[in-house]
């Protein structure tokens, strides 16, 4: 413990007696991020999407899109640049943090050119282990190198949500994820090593990070949660202080209560990019200080002297974006929708409680109050259609069987079984028939698996039309042909597409979108808007998604909790204090 508080200390030294090369260094490499970074990328996407004449990349065209020889190639040229913004964002940190414990004077084009010396290495088969590196290092990603381009590789949540559906799942996601985990850790000091070290290999600078990791790991897991736990109170505190007069003038004095809220919210927003900008340069600082046993607190050789009037220029742009940010926080916060009428779609009906896709789920959703209840069907052997989600039995009766090759009759004597809870398959004439009672609409998902009848799709616009909810209902599909000759057929039904993914526009001429959230952006649901396609987001299980997507007042959020997106929905439709809007906004953004 000693040692990881001299350590501390240290860090934290440095980087105030610095603090005005650190400004500058953070400033640029944001600048270099958002105005070069952001535009190449979007730019090499654009350029790949005309290429190869997609309009958009679906999970349905990703393998041959991704298998064209120029997308390759663009791709391979977007990892290499990643990966030198990675290497020089961090290697200025890391020899910034050596000059300066060793008491080294140094300039930023001294950095800029040793760095440049090794950039060959990104040229050679050595670049293979940096994305190993990198790859190692995604889980802890978002504690490590906040702010950094990292912080936008992540597995796209209905990934997660399959895997985690089962026992089986979550054991196997916690041991790839712990091994991830193990393994970065004890890889980690391979950057700091290979960018100081001028003659260091990357191979050498892992297996380097690797023998070092055995004495100096459990030191450097102390301070990193040190720094961390500290990080987390400084950030509660300046919240807390920041935003007590708010929460005062709100109750006493409600005419400056928005423009108030405005400035808090800039205040705090650049305060959280300053703190997590300086986070990274500690963690930079106690990497540099374990790595080579600097840690001696003392009288620097030398104090860098930085001038008064060197503190104007940077008072004033600091001024500058505040008033600019105070301002556009304010409008923002005046026209935030104060009653979203976005749709609480309830996923497989509820299934806190009961197995999905069951009747019984179906109620309990409804008595809830989900404004709809998104239900999985299949055509079976006979003909018939089935309210079932997977192609076989396995995960939810234990057995073996395929969903096409039975018949409804065969499906209905089952008992499926899940989280504790057993329950029957059923119809979806069954469902309808409940659903009528209960006077709730459904969201009908079509399974397609490739042995349905050539008159699929007659036989279910048929069935709606017995019991007369072709107009109310929803029907929704991945096969993008069947829909659109399902909303021929039904020009009434609300037909719309799943996609999994989607990058660039859309396209389709569809009543409605069903997206997993990862792929939604503002420029999305803009043009959703103007071209009056409904947009479904699914699967949002997170109280901050639930509340980020209501608030954008999206047409309808598909999750497993219902109750909750119901109970954010009602306190959304409320006059809800400024406060709880600013501190809704920090929560989206960080």
């Amino acid at each position: 413990m000693h040692k990881a508080g001299q350590v501390m200390r240290q860090a934290i030294y440095n980087i105030y007696i610095y603090r005005i090369d650190y400004l500058q260094v953070f400033a640029l490499m944001r600048l270099f991020q958002f105005l070069l970074m952001m535009p190449v990328t979007t730019i090499v996407l654009k350029l790949m999407l005309k290429v190869t004449g997609y309009t958009h990349i679906t999970e349905q065209n990703i393998q041959s899109f991704f298998a064209h020889p120029f997308v390759i190639s663009m791709i391979i040229l977007l990892i290499m640049i990643i990966l030198l913004f990675i290497y020089y964002e961090m290697g200025f940190l890391f020899l910034m943090a050596f000059h300066q414990q060793k008491g080294i004077r140094y300039r930023f084009l001294h950095i800029w050119k040793q760095l440049n010396r090794k950039v060959i290495s990104f040229f050679s088969v050595q670049v293979l282990f940096l994305v190993v590196y990198i790859a190692l290092l995604l889980p802890l990603a978002s504690f490590m190198l906040p702010l950094t381009l990292t912080q936008i590789i992540s597995l796209p949540h209905f990934l997660t949500d399959e895997i985690m559906g089962s026992l089986s799942g979550r054991l196997l996601y916690a041991a790839v994820v712990s091994i991830f985990v193990i393994i970065g850790i004890r890889s980690i000091l391979t950057l700091p090593i290979f960018i100081i070290q001028p003659k260091i290999s990357i191979i050498r600078s892992l297996k380097q990070s690797w023998r070092f990791s055995r004495r100096g790991l459990i030191i450097l897991l102390v301070v990193f949660a040190m720094l961390l736990a500290g990080h987390l109170l400084v950030m509660l505190g300046i919240t807390v202080i920041s935003t007590l007069p708010l929460y005062l003038l709100e109750r006493f004095m409600p005419s400056a209560a928005l423009i108030t809220a405005g400035m808090t919210l800039a205040f705090l927003e650049m305060v959280f990019v300053v703190l997590l900008s300086l986070l990274q340069a500690t963690f930079s600082q106690v990497m540099v200080a374990i790595t080579y046993n600097t840690t001696v607190l003392g009288k620097l050789k030398f104090t860098p002297k930085y001038k008064k009037r060197r503190y104007k220029p940077l008072s004033f742009i600091i001024l500058i974006v505040f008033i600019v940010l105070s301002v556009m926080n304010t409008i923002s916060l005046e026209k935030s929708v104060y009653a979203p009428n976005t749709k609480i779609i309830a996923h497989r009906g509820y299934t806190a409680g009961n197995v999905e896709n069951t009747i019984s789920g179906l109620v309990s959703a409804a008595s809830a109050g989900a404004d709809l209840i998104e239900v999985d069907i299949q055509q079976t052997a006979d003909g018939e259609f089935v309210v079932f989600h997977d192609r076989t039995l396995r995960r939810l009766t234990g057995k073996n069987g395929v969903i096409a090759n039975m018949t409804l009759g065969e499906l209905k004597t089952l008992t499926i079984h899940a989280n504790g809870f057993n329950d029957k398959i059923s119809s979806l004439d069954d469902f309808i028939e409940v659903a009528k009672a209960l006077d709730v609409a459904l969201l009908i998902e079509l399974k397609v698996h490739g042995k349905e009848t050539e008159d699929v799709l007659p036989k279910l616009v048929e069935k709606l039309k017995t019991y007369k909810v072709l107009d109310t209902y929803y029907v929704q599909s991945s096969d993008l042909q069947m829909m659109a000759q399902l909303k021929k057929l039904a020009p009434n039904l609300r037909v719309g597409i799943v996609y999994a993914l989607n990058i660039g526009p859309i396209v389709e001429t569809v009543d409605f979108i069903s997206l997993e959230e990862s792929w939604i952006t503002d420029q999305l649901i803009a043009e959703l808007k103007q071209q009056k396609i409904d947009l479904f987001v699914w699967t949002l299980n997170k109280d901050h998604s639930l509340q980020e997507f209501i608030e954008k007042n999206v047409n309808g959020v598909i999750t497993d909790d219902p109750d909750v997106a119901l109970d954010i929905r009602t306190k959304q439709s409320e006059q809800q204090y400024f406060l709880k809007r600013v501190l809704n906004r920090l929560q989206f953004i960080f």
